[in-house]
């Protein structure tokens, strides 16, 4: 994936995850859960867990306190975000 494949509304399957690009700008970035189809809380960390390691390596974008909702994200660093979370 490129820089240029982000677009805004989409919504883009990464592992377990989904990945969320913001209506109103590519800056704005969501993990999404696809089993229930809703933003994936911080509680659902567990130590030393693939979610743990998202929120200590993107801690400068997190947006929320509780989801997993991010700003200011550049699009290299939205596609880095999903090839980690690819990552088995």
């Amino acid at each position: 994936m490129e820089n240029s494949d982000l677009k805004k509304g989409m919504l883009i399957n990464a592992g377990n995850f989904q990945v969320s690009i913001g209506t109103n700008d590519i800056t704005d970035v969501a993990i999404i859960s696809k089993q229930t189809g809703k933003f994936v809380e911080m509680k659902n960390i567990r130590k030393g867990g693939k979610l743990s390691k998202v929120k200590n390596r993107f801690k400068i974008h997190l947006n929320s306190k509780e989801t997993f909702t991010f700003q200011f994200m550049q699009p290299t660093t939205t596609i880095e975000l999903i090839n980690f979370l690819k990552k088995k």
